[in-house]
């Protein structure tokens, strides 16, 4: 193999696919496709070559046929999901990703039993869409070692609880909100916060009429574990919510947030859900309660 040598793809799958995968490489071929394929070249070749020890090649995608999962594949699927271009995963029959390797907006490519053809037609389209928007060719080797070293995502704890998250939620919104109160008077407001074992009651007044409700809810329509917020004075035990938070962990800050459902608690109104850290949250709220008592006296 010469140091220039250039490839539209290159291929590597376990040994059972052997004779599935020569097909789809003879219909490359005959399509006018470029592919490095050995028949050594199985997965397990890929695994355990070091950098140096691989082919000396640039490719526009490196193909892991993916029957099943094992540390090679997951690598493969892993890169894939962090944004590795040149990685093209080929799932074969009715294989599924696992979702914690589900890239969830990759459009994968799929080897159907004796559909060597199609598979082709979809791989041209890749290449010619790749050469149409000017992307290079990677060194397969760099490309490889690179997928192999995808370390997997962060994990969440096992001690995360969304019942804990939701009473220190709780908790913190009570606290603040009731040293957050007496600001109001500067502006010819008056809030009150009600504590209950379930429920915080926000009210600001001001001569008397309540300008702005709040009830801040243990539990609600997005599930008992969640946090639910109420607009507006309502008849005890009446269902309703303007929008409602549910304890998440986020891998990828590494810390507990608050994914919130917002039909109008923040003026969003879309139901979109959006995540916040708890200080933030609170942040949010108080600026929507100022916005909203602030706009009664205009």
């Amino acid at each position: 193999m010469s140091e220039n040598a250039t490839y539209d793809v290159a291929v590597s799958f376990a040994e059972e696919l052997r004779s599935a995968v020569g097909e789809v490489v003879e219909t490359c071929r005959q399509r006018g496709l470029t592919v490095l394929h050995g028949p050594d070249q199985t997965h397990e070749w890929w695994a355990h070559k070091d950098g140096g020890d691989l082919p000396d090649a640039r490719v526009r995608f490196f193909l892991p046929f993916v029957s099943t999962v094992d540390d090679f594949t997951a690598a493969m699927l892993r890169a894939v999901k962090q944004g590795n271009e040149h990685v093209l995963p080929v799932l074969v029959g009715d294989f599924t990703v696992p979702s914690e390797l589900l890239h969830p907006h990759v459009s994968y490519l799929r080897l159907i039993e004796h559909r060597a053809d199609q598979l082709t037609e979809a791989l041209a389209g890749r290449v010619e869409a790749a050469e149409t928007s000017g992307a290079d060719r990677a060194p397969v080797a760099e490309v490889v070692a690179t997928a192999r070293e995808t370390a997997p995502a962060p994990a969440v704890p096992a001690t995360f609880s969304r019942y804990a998250e939701q009473n220190a939620t709780m908790r913190y919104l009570g606290e603040q909100l009731t040293a957050a109160m007496p600001g109001l008077e500067r502006t010819g407001f008056v809030g009150t916060v009600h504590l209950g074992d379930s429920r915080i009651s926000v009210r600001v007044e001001r001569a008397g009429d309540t300008v702005y409700a709040l009830d801040i809810q243990r539990g609600g329509i997005g599930g008992d574990e969640t946090i639910n917020f109420v607009v507006g004075r309502h008849d005890a035990g009446s269902v309703c919510s303007n929008g409602w938070a549910r304890p998440v962990y986020s891998t990828e800050a590494g810390s507990p947030m608050l994914e919130l459902h917002d039909f109008s608690v923040l003026g969003r109104s879309t139901g979109e859900p959006r995540t916040y850290r708890r200080e933030d949250l609170f942040a949010a709220l108080w600026q929507r309660i100022n916005t909203v008592v602030t706009a009664t006296v205009r």
